[in-house]
Formats: structure tokens, sequence, C-alpha cells
């Protein structure tokens, strides 16, 4: 499974590893750093967030994503979005992690509706409720 960034701050805040099998996209990384850095999140949390770092596969963006990415956006020639679909505004860093779980066909876990128009694609997404 791959987990949206507010799902891995949940698990922060109940200071809960995250469960096996669990991929974070590198751009759920660079997003928690700088909220960690903005925040000035005390060492305690710091250290924790590292150590789930350092217990989960980090998928880095390259080649293999970009097609996703320009599909969900509606951008390549001969491949159109399915009758009744059109390209929606996302943030680019949904669209790449929304594209790392794609790519990897794992479940995308989220706290949020960003994504809920992505299953028509073939994306699973789960929601998970804030806790």
């Amino acid at each position: 499974m791959v987990f949206d960034t507010n799902v891995v701050i949940s698990h922060l805040r109940r200071q809960q590893l995250l469960p096996a099998k669990t991929v974070l996209s590198a751009v759920v990384v660079g997003e928690l750093e700088t909220f960690a850095l903005k925040a000035d999140w005390g060492a305690q949390k710091v250290a924790f967030l590292q150590r789930i770092f350092e217990r989960v596969p980090i998928v880095s963006v390259g080649a293999e994503l970009a097609s996703l990415y320009a599909y969900s956006k509606g951008r390549l020639r001969g491949q159109p979005l399915p009758v009744g679909m059109t390209a929606r505004d996302m943030g680019k860093n949904d669209l790449w992690i929304a594209a790392t779980a794609w790519y990897l066909d794992l479940p995308l876990h989220t706290a949020d509706n960003d994504f809920d128009h992505l299953p028509a694609l073939g994306l699973v997404v789960v929601k998970e409720l804030p806790r």
C-alpha cells in the first residue's frame, strides 16, 4: 500500500509505525520533511519520522512514473481518458503520489478527497479516517 502524507501524519501523532508492506513516495517524504521544518517539530517527533523512513521502501519519482503522471492530466496522445472523464486540477505532489501507487499497482491510502476521481482510471483509493 502507498500512503498519502496525511495518513503518515496520523501515524506520527499516535507514535505508530506504518504497517508492513507500506511504500512511500519520495514526494511524501519531501512533504513530511518540509512540515517538520516549518512547524519546528521536536527532536522526538523528528526521530520517530526518521525511524519510519528507515523501515519502509521509498520510491523515487522517475521516468517510469512520468507517463502515468501525464495520463492522469489527460495529456498523452493516443491514450484518451475514459469516456466521461476529464483531467482534473490536482496538486502536482498529489499527482506524483497517485502515479506511484498506480505504477506499483498498490492501493493508495488517504484521508482526504483529492484522489476521489482516480478509481475511474483504475487506481484503488482507500479512505482512512483521521484519528
